[in-house]
């Protein structure tokens, strides 16, 4: 008898109080980032929303991540949301780890194929359905020092733009003293993706339509010609390359480059530039404009018991308010082109940047490209590009040893002729 009291005053006040006492739903959410703090921890407005269900996140240091994600799926103990990068998502998809969410998008309210960034379908297209939805994006951009470029009487690179003009441009803002640069027109390249973004504007497709690693003539011509900018008509920065291959100078920060290529993430860190004004535009056209998309996508594990309480967590961090929240927290746009143009993702700090359209005329035409590929494979060439700026291998040799690395790894039949 005192038990039934008990539960009923339990019950009564459940009801008045808004609690659950029956079980809930308990789904496992991994990422290589810590939640952020109030008020932008997207799982906790996702719990306040839908208290059925209660997310038990799982972070996994940036450095092991992939693996230990792999290792986890082999042995079935995979969390049930993953948020997994692109490589892993090609690899996740062939093994049967995940699930297609095509039913889930066909009777989605919130979700449409049609707002998101056109790199989306593309890599749906080649996957033959769609696998993961990208919980946000980042790309590689021009950026540009403003000052400078007023000084030197050049106008302001914009969506225009061709190689040729930012070949003229840095050839004007670069200034010697005493035969010796002290202002390069251009950085050097530091971050991997800047090479295959720029061979991809030269016309290389870098992953064709058949998922291929598909790089030659295009990566050929630029390579040459980053050569000569760099050697011949000293306008581009020599590589600093450290044993991890990595440029370790920041020349445009210093404010001793006009110009430099780099991830739209570093809008985030030059932000707190005080010395001169500077801002963003896509990377120049050559032969087409190509930039390289970055992301984790946010997929259903196969195996998982709670899918459909997986999915109701994917579309809330997908809806406006999930998206809100993860721009303003990681600075990084969103890949819907609805909320992409709310600008939630975006910090300026006092002397720039003040071009976003920079950003989103990008997401047009940017491609998921080498992201597809494995990473050592990719890393291991971008060793090679350098070693040819720096006149240590040929440009010929470094794109035949690409291609057969390409082959060792990936097999003749992943690779364009």
């Amino acid at each position: 008898m005192k038990k039934a009291v008990v539960l009923g005053l339990v019950l009564l006040v459940s009801v008045f109080s808004g609690v659950s006492v029956f079980a809930e739903t308990v789904i496992k959410y991994a990422h290589w980032n810590a939640l952020p703090s109030d008020p932008y921890n997207y799982v906790k407005a996702f719990e306040e929303k839908n208290p059925d269900i209660r997310v038990e996140f799982m972070q996994i240091p940036e450095a092991e991540y992939s693996q230990k994600l792999r290792s986890m799926a082999m042995t079935g103990t995979a969390p049930d949301v993953l948020c997994l990068w692109e490589a892993d998502l090609a690899d996740f998809v062939r093994a049967g780890w995940v699930l297609s969410l095509d039913d889930y998008i066909k009777q989605s309210k919130e979700l449409s194929l049609d707002d998101f960034i056109p790199a989306v379908t593309q890599l749906m297209q080649l996957q033959g359905s769609l696998y993961g939805l990208p919980w946000c994006f980042a790309t590689e951009i021009m950026y540009y020092n403003k000052d400078l470029f007023d000084k030197a009487g050049v106008a302001y690179p914009g969506m225009d733009w061709t190689w040729e003009d930012f070949e003229n441009a840095a050839k004007k803002l670069t200034v010697e003293s005493d035969g010796k640069v002290v202002q390069w027109g251009c950085d050097a390249l530091g971050f991997q993706g800047l090479w295959y973004s720029l061979a991809g504007a030269f016309g290389d497709k870098i992953v064709d339509e058949q998922g291929r690693f598909s790089m030659g003539s295009g990566t050929r011509e630029f390579l040459q010609r980053w050569f000569d900018l760099t050697n011949k008509d000293r306008v581009v920065a020599s590589p600093q390359v450290t044993t991890s291959g990595v440029v370790s100078a920041d020349l445009f920060m210093a404010g001793k480059a006009a110009m430099a290529f780099n991830g739209s993430w570093m809008t985030s860190v030059y932000k707190d530039i005080k010395d001169f004004a500077w801002d963003i535009a896509p990377i120049p056209k050559k032969a087409r404009h190509y930039s390289t998309l970055h992301t984790g996508f946010f997929a259903i594990n196969a195996r998982s018991g709670s899918k459909d309480a997986v999915w109701r967590f994917i579309e809330f961090c997908m809806s406006e308010e999930g998206q809100k929240l993860i721009n303003e927290a990681y600075s990084n746009p969103s890949a819907r082109l609805s909320i992409l143009k709310k600008g939630y993702y975006r910090v300026e700090g006092p002397k720039g940047p003040r071009n976003w359209d920079a950003i989103e005329q990008t997401a047009q035409f940017a491609e998921w490209g080498y992201v597809l590929l494995p990473p050592g494979l990719t890393f291991d060439i971008v060793k090679d590009f350098n070693a040819a700026i720096l006149g240590q291998l040929s440009v010929d040799d470094v794109v035949e040893q690409a291609r057969n690395k390409a082959v060792d790894i990936l097999g003749e039949e992943k690779v364009a002729q």
